[in-house]
């Protein structure tokens, strides 16, 4: 019996011996005849790429006697920072990919996996390096494009026209769905950069929607409901736009105000009844005496509002009786084409008249409330208005913009008879279906601050043909704001575009 148990003891001995002889050959390689593979770091253990350029690693690899015909490669990193779930993103020794996962926020990085195989002895060797994916998206145009399919993207251009200390330029496509696979349903008709309570944000409108994106990584961050403390049984978004002190929405022809600096949504709207148009002139100076002034098309005249604060004037007025060169009482049936206010302290509203079509420039003194009439233009003489689209007043100069489907001219208003003149026609087979007048961020009429060489002094043109294109067409002579024609610039590639606001 001893000897029966002595030998099932031996016999277990030897069974262990051999199995942990196994184990010691499988799991240090580096002391038996089995070639191994070697990544020399160089002593980075952090690789940095921005977000839509390429990475680009050739890892320092020592083969040591297997060759490289035996070997093979893959490339993974996670999903999101800390993520376990890991993406195959190449095949090669050497791996160049562009990036598309999101800007990482904080300390936390994506894991960059580095695995080759020697498939002779069927042996992985794992390489990793923290992956740090920075932000690209900085100063420059947001390019809202309308698709066939019916929804909005956007894009971003950078370039020294139009980013603070940037040389060369980078145009990134569909930020917004690469970084929240999502888009817009329907076609943005504007857009406008704000900073809500110390996030720089991007506010879209389309017929029924008011979407806010976050522009650090170009994230939904809302929509609808979402901006308004109190919810509303129908959107209907006519304009976005900003005061002093204060953010601008009007929809369903009502006029919401707000802080976004120190609020996260509007508020109820003005408890007034006048019908509020898509064209509103703003004043953003400090301390104004009137902040709005808009012509009202039901009324057939002119309303005025002196503060959107609560220290002020909020009640809406309208105009008695006034003898002078118009009677803002007494303007009726007209449409509203354009409003603005320039350096001067003045609002401005082009206005045609719908019996005669006669297309009319009032314009009053805003140094005092009620805004007196200043001056007023018959645009009878100016060619082509019947077809013009667009409008564009520079604050600067007695100069305004418009456009056909092909041409812009200028209207210069700064003797008794205005004078206009064609500046530019479009090449063949495209179409104008944006013009604005470039104004850096935290511009605005009458502003003292330093902002960018091309700040006021260029227009920003979209037109569609075969693609979408955006046009710069910067300013010369004072006073005519001339086009230099010989220093337009031009990027391509879009489909077709319709909004265009500067971000920071």
């Amino acid at each position: 019996m001893m000897k029966s148990i002595y030998k099932i003891i031996l016999i277990a001995f030897v069974f262990l011996s051999g199995f942990t002889s196994c184990y010691d050959d499988s799991s240090t390689l580096d002391v038996n005849d089995i070639p191994g593979i070697y990544v020399n770091k160089n002593g980075v253990e952090q690789l940095h790429v921005y977000q839509y350029e390429r990475l680009q690693v050739s890892p320092d690899i020592t083969y040591a006697g297997i060759p490289e015909a035996d070997i093979e490669f893959k490339w993974k990193v996670n999903l999101s920072p800390n993520d376990t779930a890991f993406s195959l993103i190449g095949t090669e020794k050497d791996l160049d990919v562009e990036m598309l996962l999101k800007p990482n926020e904080g300390t936390s990085t994506y894991q960059l996996l580095f695995i080759a195989k020697d498939t002779n002895h069927d042996l992985e060797y794992l390489t990793v390096w923290d992956l740090e994916v920075r932000n690209p998206i900085g100063e420059g145009l947001v390019i809202a494009e309308y698709y066939d399919n019916n929804t909005t993207d956007f894009s971003l251009i950078m370039a020294p026209e139009v980013t603070e200390d940037f040389n060369g330029v980078k145009i990134l496509k569909n930020v917004y769905s690469v970084n929240s696979g999502l888009t817009i349903a329907g076609r943005v008709k504007q857009t406008r950069f704000a900073n809500m309570y110390g996030t720089n944000i991007l506010l879209a409108i389309t017929d029924n929607s008011i979407t806010q994106i976050n522009t650090f990584d170009y994230a939904y961050a809302g929509m609808n409901d979402d901006l308004f403390f109190a919810a509303k049984e129908s959107y209907s978004p006519q304009l976005l736009g900003g005061v002093a002190v204060g953010d601008i929405y009007v929809g369903n022809h009502r006029l919401t105000s707000t802080n976004l600096g120190v609020n996260k949504g509007f508020s109820v709207p003005f408890d007034f009844s006048y019908e509020v148009p898509d064209h509103l002139a703003m004043r953003a100076i400090p301390n104004p005496s009137v902040v709005i002034n808009f012509y009202d098309e039901s009324l057939g005249g002119f309303v005025y509002l002196p503060a959107v604060t609560p220290w002020g004037d909020k009640t809406m007025h309208t105009y008695s009786p006034v003898t002078g060169v118009f009677d803002p009482s007494n303007a009726p049936n007209k449409e509203n084409l354009a409003a603005a206010t320039n350096s001067q302290n003045d609002f401005l509203h082009l206005l045609k008249d719908k019996t005669t079509n006669t297309v009319e420039l009032y314009i009053l003194d805003g140094n005092a409330a009620p805004p007196q009439p200043k001056s007023f233009f018959d645009l009878s003489s100016a060619p082509d208005i019947a077809n013009a689209k667009f409008f564009v007043f520079l604050d600067n100069q007695k100069v305004m913009f418009y456009a056909t489907d092909t041409k812009i001219y200028a209207m210069i208003y700064s003797a008794s008879t205005p004078y206009f003149e064609e500046r530019y026609t479009v090449p063949a087979g495209e179409e104008i279906t944006t013009l604005q007048v470039y104004q850096q961020p935290g511009y605005y009429a009458g502003s003292s601050d330093d902002f960018i060489a091309t700040n006021n002094k260029q227009l920003v043109m979209s037109t569609y043909g075969s693609e979408g294109k955006v046009y710069l067409l910067p300013f010369i002579n004072f006073g005519s704001a001339d086009i230099d024609v010989s220093n337009i610039k031009t990027f391509t590639g879009f489909n077709r575009i319709s909004a265009i606001t500067p971000q920071k």
